[in-house]
């Protein structure tokens, strides 16, 4: 054991890596119940660790083999290395650059460093792009577009994955972009880069991000390559997850500011319509109880009570009247070019209520009323929110810089680097493909006007029942139904959960946000 560690001594990126890969791969393994690894260089030789790690990465089935307990010869751990070997190369289809299952079995630790890294870019950076390289670029991109601007880091910006993270600045930076009340970024200051590091490591690890280099793994002279590049895709992943929740709660605000302003004056309106109903009951009974006496005195009386309310009295009620069929009239109009389902209010005080009881007052006066309200009307139109044309240079900004050939299109490989640069993710291949398919409408590359209409789509506020559906689901993490602690998410506020928490129908263990949403559309 002592001549392996002093032979690994020589190389400093050897023990970083080791390190590193085994905590990203222990991380994954834990999620799924497996076995952690102990000593990476020790953990494949008969294959079952191997299998292990691609089943909880991939889903992967696990195929027949022997097991630790009926492994007595050699050939039988090759074989159990070859069938891992298949799952990773063939069902996983991940390129282990000529990894061969006598490397595992003889604990050929640099070969295995190779197959480590070749896993971790398949599932951690593939959704960046999809060889090394792209993926180291479009990565950089992003890191290099959300630490713009910060105080000794930009100008120049971060040029690549070593010498630029060792003083802890652009870890902290990253999650100051995100969450700038948990650093203050300020009082930080790039000579004490210990400090630095230890408080961006402590801090990501309160927010999910899994600790993957020590803080000596950065302050060599040259930090190695693939383990800072393993823990930014960390930051990057739990960002840009961050980065659609709050798109999706922002939508979800937009979608309940609404409700709460047609709640708020659906009960202004049923108040005041109980008034005006409850001053007709009054009226016609005074009317009809009014002693009109023997003299003329009484009789000019009686004329002046007539008079002061046709002159007095009821002149303001028949404006409350127009003013509340001009409120019933906004509310549903709104509802309607809104795609909401209708108001309708309790029947004491409908529309047709109030119509019924002035009837009894003034007949003559209702078909002025219905034509001044369904005049009054005509013109509201629901409010579009369109991309605005800084999104929309971003995107094009985004496209130009990865049509290296500059000929207007964009290969596959290309699309997805230049999402991964806008902090677009995708949860596996199979959805970029799809994706991609739908894009190019068929064709083969993604030329400039679709790449805009596709970013546009994702970035547009619609307001239609299935992206307010999608963007409830988005907070659910793609559950059916959504737990109130998942609603807390800004722009989303406390009165904001408190009103979907009253209003969404309780389905299960938790709230039927999709049920909800389509009662309040047509």
């Amino acid at each position: 054991m002592a001549a392996t560690e002093t032979a690994e001594s020589k190389d400093a990126w050897v023990l970083t890596q080791k390190k590193t890969f085994t905590k990203w791969l222990n991380n994954h393994l834990r999620k799924k119940g497996k076995p952690v690894l102990a000593n990476l260089q020790d953990e494949f030789t008969d294959g079952i660790n191997l299998m292990n790690i691609i089943n909880a990465l991939y889903s992967i089935p696990i195929p027949k083999h022997k097991s630790k307990s009926e492994l007595k010869f050699r050939q039988q751990a090759l074989d159990n290395a070859t069938q891992a070997l298949k799952m990773t190369e063939v069902d996983a289809k991940i390129k282990t650059n000529f990894l061969k299952p006598i490397h595992l079995v003889d604990k050929d630790l640099k070969m295995i460093l190779g197959m480590s890294w070749a896993i971790i870019l398949d599932f951690a950076i593939k959704g960046i792009s999809v060889d090394d390289q792209t993926a180291k670029e479009g990565l950089l991109m992003w890191v290099r577009k959300k630490t713009a601007g910060y105080r000794d880091i930009d100008p120049p910006g971060v040029l690549g994955f070593t010498r630029d993270w060792r003083n802890g600045l652009a870890f902290c930076a990253l999650i100051h972009k995100h969450y700038p009340a948990l650093i203050d970024y300020a009082a930080l200051d790039k000579s004490n880069a210990r400090h630095n590091l230890e408080l961006a490591f402590k801090v990501a690890e309160e927010l999910g991000i899994p600790r993957l280099l020590d803080v000596e793994d950065c302050l060599t002279e040259k930090p190695d390559e693939r383990s800072i590049m393993t823990q930014v895709s960390e930051y990057f992943h739990r960002f840009a997850a961050q980065g659609l929740k709050e798109l999706a709660a922002r939508r979800a605000r937009n979608f309940v500011m609404f409700q709460r302003a047609m709640k708020l004056r659906q009960i202004d309106y049923e108040r005041k319509a109980r008034e005006l109903i409850a001053w007709i009951g009054t009226s016609i009974s005074s009317f009809s109880e009014y002693k009109f006496g023997e003299t003329l005195e009484d009789a000019l009386n009686a004329s002046a009570v007539l008079r002061g309310f046709a002159v007095s009295e009821k002149p303001p009620k028949a404006g409350d009247k127009i003013d509340l069929e001009n409120l019933f009239a906004e509310i549903n109009t709104e509802l309607k070019v809104n795609n909401r389902a209708p108001y309708r209010p309790p029947t004491d005080v409908t529309p047709e209520t109030i119509e019924t009881g002035f009837n009894r007052l003034w007949e003559a006066e209702k078909k002025f009323g219905v034509a001044v309200r369904e005049n009054r009307f005509r013109f509201i139109k629901k409010e579009e929110k369109k991309i605005t044309p800084e999104q929309i240079a971003e995107f094009e900004g985004s496209f130009r810089h990865f049509d290296t050939n500059k000929n207007n299109q964009l290969d596959k490989t290309e699309f997805k680097a230049a999402l991964a640069a806008l902090g677009i993710p995708f949860k596996d291949e199979k959805a970029f493909d799809t994706t991609f398919g739908a894009v190019t409408e068929g064709a083969t590359h993604v030329s400039l006007p679709q790449f805009v209409k596709y970013m546009s789509s994702l970035q547009q506020d619609k307001d239609t029942p299935e992206q307010v559906k999608e963007s409830f689901r988005s907070l659910a993490d793609g559950a059916d139904v959504i737990q109130a602690s998942q609603l807390n998410i800004p722009p989303l506020g406390e009165e904001d959960v408190k009103y979907l928490t009253g209003e969404m129908p309780t389905r299960g263990t938790g709230l039927d946000y999709s049920g909800f949403v389509d009662a309040n559309f047509v």
